[in-house]
């Protein structure tokens, strides 16, 4: 459950950019085997602390690098890179205050300010973030038994 983070990020490239393929495998990414353009998402847990009794607060470090288009029409031997306007997704996310919710895994990613990278080829965009991941009830005790639930209460006033 902990690649929550990892999958809201990329729900929230694809609501920007739905045309845009979406890498994730770090090993495939490195060897260079994907489409031009594209974008490789990647998150580094930075701390998992219990915030409630019913709720961890997850705190990561995510890394975006959004690889432009290559310029076919050139003869030259790799052409020319045609950048990506990456205005809409920074747009997207000051229109939200950077906290941004995922429909899909009911989350709320509180985001910090990006630290962006200019590249020849590529922008690389990176932020820390947090967000709230639910911890499920227990329904069992170790030893199998069901938990004992409370279903009287007993309120005892005192009038003076």
């Amino acid at each position: 459950m902990m690649d929550v983070g990892l999958k809201a990020w990329a729900e929230l490239v694809q609501r920007i950019y739905p045309e845009l393929p979406i890498l994730r495998d770090r090993s495939r990414w490195l060897a260079g085997q994907f489409d031009f353009p594209s974008v490789f998402i990647e998150t580094d847990l930075v701390s998992d602390k219990a915030h409630t009794p019913r709720a961890d607060r997850i705190i990561e470090d995510v890394g975006l690098v959004f690889h432009y288009d290559i310029d076919r029409s050139v003869v030259e031997e790799a052409g020319e890179p045609i950048p990506l306007d990456l205005s809409p997704f920074f747009l997207y996310l000051r229109q939200r205050r950077f906290c941004v919710v995922s429909q899909r895994f009911e989350i709320m990613m509180v985001i910090e300010a990006p630290r962006t990278r200019p590249m020849n080829d590529r922008m690389e965009v990176t932020f820390r973030y947090s967000y709230l991941l639910h911890v499920p009830k227990l329904l069992e005790n170790s030893d199998g038994s069901p938990v004992a639930k409370i279903n009287d209460f007993f309120i005892d006033s005192i009038r003076s």
